[in-house]
């Protein structure tokens, strides 16, 4: 098996909750998609403690969809205990993918990357900051000039090489990479995706996203259609609200490409478009 991919499995990462009463809600949430339904779930679950009645609730509540636990990967002891006492695995799903050198060549075509550069390249950002002048004129208002710390990830962001991968990410697959990474084709539900830098879908991102996951507060989502189980930049994150939870997403030539970034410790995102 593949370490960064569990057959029939759906990743559900709950490692931003602080108690056990926002796990319970945000798996409760996740799991009434029908995608989450009748599969193998691997739950990330960061450093809530867990008593074994409280992981005994959530095994039940997964059951409950006729699903099953895979395995949880958690940072805290006295929950690998209680996992250990319910024999649920602990275990972490990664696929490091290694960015390549900028002299390296990549698998996508001219056409593509031709595509790509029309709808993300420095010409749309321009046409994108017009868009948001009313926007960004309120920022400016409140913030003169840019600490040498953001100056700083900016320029880190400019020198990560960037890695394309041509293929449909699945549900129960995970991918890492060490700079920015474009995905030509869907994310699919269940599944998760993570950069150290921008995160570029040129296809329905419909599972999870983490970009600058280092820290980097520069970095940016950006995809097709942002049909997102959750999205992160850095340390911050946001969920698909609820009533959203779109079960599938027909392709379309009228999709507008989206962008989220952080603005004033927030995730917000913004269409994309060349007028």
């Amino acid at each position: 098996m593949d370490k960064g991919y569990v057959e029939n499995g759906f990743i559900v990462d709950l490692s931003n909750a602080r108690k056990t009463s926002e796990i319970i809600y945000e798996l409760s949430r996740i799991l009434d998609i029908p995608e989450a339904q009748n599969k193998q779930v691997c739950l990330k679950l960061g450093n809530v403690a867990l008593t074994q009645t409280e992981l005994t609730s959530i095994k039940a509540l997964v059951e409950s969809m006729n699903s099953e636990i895979e395995f949880i990967s958690t940072n805290a002891p006295e929950t690998i205990d209680s996992a250990k006492s319910l024999n649920i695995e602990i275990s972490e799903l990664e696929n490091i993918v290694e960015a390549p050198d900028f002299e390296m060549t990549t698998s996508i075509s001219p056409e593509v990357e031709n595509a790509l550069d029309k709808i993300f390249g420095d010409n749309d950002f321009e046409k994108e900051k017009e868009a948001e002048k009313e926007v960004l004129e309120i920022a400016e208002e409140m913030v003169t000039e840019e600490d040498e710390a953001t100056l700083e990830l900016k320029k880190e962001s400019e020198k990560l090489p960037t890695l394309y991968l041509k293929k449909t990410i699945r549900s129960g697959q995970s991918i890492t990479s060490d700079g920015n990474l474009v995905i030509v084709g869907d994310v699919n539900p269940g599944s998760e995706i993570i950069a150290k830098g921008d995160i570029t879908v040129w296809g329905i991102l419909g599972g999870i996203a983490h970009a600058g996951n280092e820290g980097n507060t520069q970095a940016r989502i950006r995809a097709l259609k942002m049909n997102a189980i959750q999205l992160r930049i850095a340390d911050i994150f946001a969920r698909r609200p609820d009533g959203a939870n779109t079960p599938f997403v027909q392709k379309t030539n009228e999709f507008t490409p989206e962008e989220a970034r952080i603005f004033r410790k927030n995730i917000i995102i913004n269409k994309l478009t060349e007028n």
